[in-house]
């Protein structure tokens, strides 16, 4: 087995490991489980903190001390058409939320109510609290987890991107099944537990086509951190502090969360066009390489 295949088999395990590992620390600490960290309102546990920076620790440790040749862990800023990326990382929620929110209006499967001033404000308070969590998450899953899947050698220009989404789908289960209450996961989704996890599944793995591709066509995650934090600084306001409501299952199709079949459709299509669209000279993780230091 390759270095890199090592390291990648090293990397999923701590990542996946993490959360359990702090719900088994919260655990021992008699911690209360749910504690509505999913929504960034409250101050967190140790085992939240091993959750969040466990698989970030993890990458930097293979980094550098199993050298695998795949490429820098993409921090750079210094790419090709910054601005071109940043707009369309800024934009990309903002648009995707108001088509979604609008065919819901239009079928009569979604309710809008609020004042547009409070939610600016709620907007910019998640958005700023999302700058401290998303720059971890994003270095882990894009920054060290994308350049080492490239590597791999895997059929398929989304295949490694997919590999990567599957590990990230399954580090967000302690977030879900321990530390999300009850009443909490019903602003979330109105389905089963069972059910969800599947879509949640689906719409991480079609979000990582997206955000991988950004990282491999720029060398760079701050593209993805942009992307990932308009995404929940969104989602968060409409959802907890209900600017927005689906009447039965309405939220299946037309939440702005990543977890809904439109949602997952329009993130998955947006990926998979960027990849069609790759230059021949990005489809090689030397590329990484050459675009960051």
């Amino acid at each position: 087995m390759t270095t890199t295949r090592i390291n990648f088999l090293l990397f999923t395990i701590a990542a996946v490991g993490a959360g359990w590992a702090g719900v088994a620390l919260d655990r021992a600490g008699g911690e209360a489980a749910a504690n509505e960290v999913a929504f960034s309102t409250s101050d967190g546990t140790l085992g939240q903190l091993l959750f969040i920076l466990g698989p970030a620790v993890a990458g930097l440790l293979l980094y550098f001390l199993s050298r695998d040749g795949a490429g820098p862990l993409g921090l750079t800023l210094r790419f090709a058409h910054r601005t071109r990326w940043f707009g369309f990382a800024a934009l990309f929620y903002p648009l995707a939320a108001a088509v979604l929110l609008g065919l819901g209006l239009v079928a009569g499967a979604a309710t809008l109510s609020g004042d547009a001033a409070a939610f600016l404000t709620a907007f910019l308070t998640v958005f700023a609290v999302q700058l401290i969590k998303n720059p971890i998450e994003e270095f882990t899953f894009r920054g060290y987890g994308t350049r080492t899947a490239m590597a791999l050698g895997l059929r398929g220009a989304a295949t490694p991107h997919l590999l990567v989404g599957a590990v990230w789908a399954a580090w967000h289960l302690p977030l879900y099944l321990v530390w999300t209450s009850e009443a909490d996961m019903r602003l979330v989704t109105s389905l089963s537990m069972p059910l969800f996890l599947v879509l949640l599944f689906a719409g991480l793995m079609a979000a990582a086509l997206l955000y991988g591709e950004m990282r491999v066509r720029t060398g760079s995650i701050w593209p993805g951190v942009l992307m990932h934090s308009m995404s929940n600084a969104i989602v968060t306001p409409l959802l907890v502090e209900g600017y927005v409501s689906f009447p039965g299952h309405g939220d299946v199709l037309f939440s702005p969360v990543a977890s809904s079949v439109l949602m997952t459709v329009l993130t998955a299509a947006t990926g998979l066009f960027l990849i069609s669209r790759r230059p021949r000279r990005a489809a090689v993780p030397p590329t990484l390489a050459a675009t960051a230091t």
